[in-house]
């Protein structure tokens, strides 16, 4: 790879963690609850605000590096790892520049906060989907799922399934014990459970062109 794809490369997955970000921040501020990746994280920025919604998000991406490392020990792969760091710190950062950016976007109607919802779930697929043509790595979440998965015999795409289900109740558990009501998971939650995947997977199908024209490499098959 050339030192010029690899600056692209790197440039569209930054977009993409970027685009990831800005989707969050939008199901953040529908007041709908958030994706399964960050809901954990926004509910401890509730409990405990001494550090940013943004910072909580690195750090749990970092945990679930640090998890994969314990499951797999031998297995790891530290480029992987180290990839996958840097999406940790990026994402984070990028989770705190949206809030920002959208500070002063507070929807109170019902049905402006649906479409804050709907449009958070598919700038996150967006993003998704733009980090998966770089083809620089998965982030945090991907590569825990992934392990999870080598180590049970369960498909990726199960096994990603079974790891935000049990995020989202932990997040369940904590908002019923602290909060005494749903606050960081709701309606907003289980859209993008159920609605981010089935947009990656048409951005994938029908984006062809785009992927092609901003990265041509592209067309080229995966060598191994």
């Amino acid at each position: 790879m050339s030192k010029t794809e690899t600056v692209r490369r790197l440039a569209v997955m930054f977009f993409g963690f970027f685009c990831i970000s800005m989707g969050v921040a939008l199901l953040t501020k529908s007041d709908t609850g958030t994706s399964a990746i960050s809901v954990i994280p926004y509910t401890v920025s509730l409990l405990l605000p001494r550090l940013s919604y943004g910072t909580y998000v690195g750090l749990f991406n970092a945990l679930l590096v640090l998890l994969q490392i314990v499951l797999l020990r031998r297995d790891c792969v530290f480029s992987d790892l180290c990839m996958q760091a840097v999406f940790c710190v990026s994402l984070g950062m990028f989770v705190d520049l949206s809030m920002f950016i959208l500070s002063a976007y507070n929807p109170q109607a019902y049905p402006l906060r649906l479409a804050t919802m709907m449009a958070g779930v598919v700038v996150v697929a967006f993003g998704a989907y733009v980090t998966l043509v770089s083809r620089m790595g998965v982030g945090a979440g991907d590569g825990f799922a992934r392990a999870v998965g080598r180590l049970s015999g369960m498909q990726f795409g199960t096994s990603r399934v079974v790891c935000d289900c049990s995020m989202a109740l932990i997040a369940l558990v904590l908002n019923v014990a602290f909060f005494h009501s749903l606050v960081t998971i709701r309606e907003g939650t289980v859209a993008s459970a159920l609605f981010a995947g089935m947009f990656v997977g048409l951005f994938l199908k029908r984006l062809k062109p785009l992927e092609y024209a901003i990265l041509p490499e592209n067309k080229k098959p995966i060598q191994g």
